[in-house]
Parts: C-alpha cells; structure tokens; sequence
C-alpha cells in the first residue's frame, strides 16, 4: 500500500497565485495533455522516468487521471496541474507522500516554452505554503538528480536547506542516482525569500474557499 501520513486538514484541489492556477486535474484535461507533454519530449525525457510511457492516447490519459484523482482522494499522492488563468495547461507539480520522517515532497516539470519566467518557482512557494502552512505538513521537501542545476535553483531560491542524507533516489537519463535533497519547515515560511511571497488563494472539490487558518 502506499503511504499516508496525517494532515491537519485535506491538500486543497485548487490553488491560484498572482499568474497561475494550479489544480487536480480533471477529466477534461486529457486533450491538453496529449499536446503538451508530446511536444517537450526532449524537454522533459532526460529527468522524468514517467516519460517512458509516451506515448499515450487521450484515452489512456482519461484512465490516467482517474487513477491520480483516486489517489488524490485517499491522500497517496496529489498529482496537479499547472495552468495559466484562462485555463492553458503549461506544466505539472504536486505533492508525494514520504515517510521516515512524514513529509509532502514537491515534483514539477514545466512547457519548454515557459521556462525562464520564474513560474515554477511561483509554483513551489504556493505549494511550499500549502504543505506547511495550511494543511499541517512538518516538512516540505524537494529532490533531484545531481546533475539538474535548474531543478536545484527553485529550492535553493526558495530558502529551503540542502540535506545530506542517503537513499532518495531520482531518475537521470535512464538510471537511477542519488538524489540532492532540500527541506523546508513551518519556521521556513517565517524568514526570507518565502516570507514575502503572497499566500495562495484555495479552493475544495466544490469551488468553495479554503481559509488559512488551521
């Protein structure tokens, strides 16, 4: 089975910044998946072990994202999308469960198109205040393969501190490698840079909003 751990309250399926909208996704997003991710083959190959699987039909991305929603459901894992306002899927994040200790972990990709705006870290500091600012997490924490100098830059901006610990693995052009791993923690959100980026707007499965206080 995999993990759980125990929130204070549910992981929001909708979250809005100043410039993005990021959300569990929906069964109507396959269509846009199936355009998206195709076109950053190259992009994204290198360092995310999922693209072994393209590619897929719209309906096997229909299945997908039954699975992800079932899963975001029973607090396995909670699998988003990144969109701008009107609705233009532009990349993916969300949250694994780890354990040993009990942690919500962040992954990311974005469209090649998109990168170099600093919306991925946008991204990663809603999520980072999410996990440890609304629904209880002790730690956020972000990993990647050694050699991924633009995935270790949204930490490392972030305020969050690099680990020396061993056994996180990541995915790097086919093999597996010792992961660099960063955590933040509650007292994280309290310093600079995380302390000036504006807390999210959240939403439930409803549309209804989720305050911030615990």
């Amino acid at each position: 089975m995999p993990p759980t751990i125990a929130l204070a309250r549910p992981v929001p399926h909708r979250i809005e910044t100043e410039r993005l909208v990021i959300r569990a996704y929906q069964h109507a997003d396959a269509e846009q998946l199936a355009t998206v991710i195709p076109r950053n083959g190259s992009h994204l190959r290198r360092y995310m072990e999922w693209m072994k699987f393209e590619p897929q039909t719209v309906a096997q991305r229909r299945e997908w994202i039954a699975g992800v929603s079932d899963a975001y459901a029973d607090g396995t894992s909670y699998t988003m999308g990144i969109f701008t306002p009107d609705g233009a899927l532009i990349g993916g994040t969300g949250f694994h469960v780890r354990t040993d200790p009990e942690r919500l972990a962040l992954g990311y990709w974005i469209d090649a198109t998109h990168e170099g705006h600093g919306l991925v870290t946008e991204a990663c500091a809603a999520l980072t205040w999410v996990a440890l600012g609304s629904v209880g997490a002790d730690v956020a924490d972000i990993s990647h393969a050694p050699s991924n100098t633009r995935s270790a830059a949204i930490p490392a901006r972030l305020g969050y501190l690099r680990k020396d610990r061993i056994g996180i693995e990541c995915f790097d052009d086919g093999a597996k490698v010792r992961a660099v791993e960063w955590w933040a923690t509650r007292d994280t959100l309290a310093t600079e840079p995380l302390a000036s980026f504006a807390r999210p707007a959240l939403y439930d499965g409803e549309g209804t909003p989720v305050p911030w206080s615990l």
